[in-house]
């Protein structure tokens, strides 16, 4: 059995049982510092690629100086678009789906294999109103993050009863593909996937951005998939960090019977290559 996450962890790109098979380490002994090693390594590919790839509930406000298009960061999906057009600092009108278009077309930020949208546009056709003009008029409430794809984990609740907001450890009928440092989704809440306990799932409640709720028992249990590159990324950028505590000085690390070797400074170039293509300029707005 794997040892709990800290409870301050709330994403991870890969889960620690990945992590310890690709390094062939066994037991529970470290595992306090390979949570740490996944989480700072999750958190270095955000930085390197100047987004995030968990999807994050929020709502943002935006600056409007285009009657026609504004500018967003990586968006997945919407749940609310607001504006404020007199400037009061109240957001009293609210735009209809058909008032509005998320640009890329096709982006499709649901699909295995999708991107996020990068703006939001108004001019769709006569009769629409163009953005009005001005510091804090657009609130859009949504996910934010590079995609947000889900598949089912062929698990459900199994409690008897279902589960309350403040349980912490869902009964599940079978562990097919639940893992720990999953993200889990039940209904609309996202859940952090702690430790797996034969059928019974540890984890941290509400996590990024969602609140948690009750949920019925039999309740589907879906899981987020997170881009191929950036799992292989992290697992490989997170091995590094390990290995790293046996460098000795100037980034060498050496054993008796071997010769030096490099500790490569910053992120390695497997780790560049695999990300490369989801790397954003770090310009315009921020993730």
């Amino acid at each position: 059995m794997t040892a709990t996450a800290p409870e301050s962890i709330a994403n991870t790109y890969a889960g620690i049982d990945n992590l310890k098979s690709r390094m062939g380490i066994a037991g529970t002994t470290n595992d306090s510092v390979l949570w740490a090693t996944l989480n700072a390594a999750s958190r270095a590919i955000d930085r390197h690629c100047n987004r995030h790839f968990y999807a994050l509930e929020a709502t943002r406000l935006f600056d409007v100086e285009d009657v026609a298009c504004v500018s967003i960061p990586d968006l997945a999906s919407v749940t609310e678009v607001l504006e404020d057009c007199d400037g009061d600092r109240v957001f009293e009108t609210t735009r209809a789906v058909s008032d509005y278009a998320l640009y890329p077309l096709n982006a499709s930020p649901g699909s295995a294999s999708g991107r996020p949208y990068s703006q939001i546009r108004s001019d769709l056709g006569l009769g629409v109103e163009p953005f009005a003009i001005g510091r804090s008029r657009l609130s859009i409430e949504g996910r934010w993050g590079y995609r947000f794809h889900i598949a089912d984990s062929a698990s459900v609740i199994s409690s008897g009863g279902g589960i309350s907001a403040s349980v912490t450890v869902v009964p599940v009928d079978a562990v097919t593909e639940i893992q720990a440092g999953m993200t889990i989704v039940i209904d609309s809440e996202q859940m952090f996937v702690r430790t797996v306990t034969g059928t019974n799932v540890t984890v941290k409640r509400g996590v990024n951005g969602t609140t948690a709720a009750t949920h019925a028992d039999a309740a589907t249990i879906s899981f987020v998939v997170f881009p191929a590159e950036v799992v292989e990324a992290t697992v490989l950028l997170a091995a590094r960090y390990w290995k790293s505590k046996d460098a000795t000085s100037a980034g060498f690390a050496g054993a008796t019977g071997f010769g030096a070797i490099r500790v490569r400074a910053g992120i390695d170039i497997e780790v560049e290559q695999l990300l490369g293509s989801l790397r954003k300029l770090a310009i315009g707005v921020g993730v």
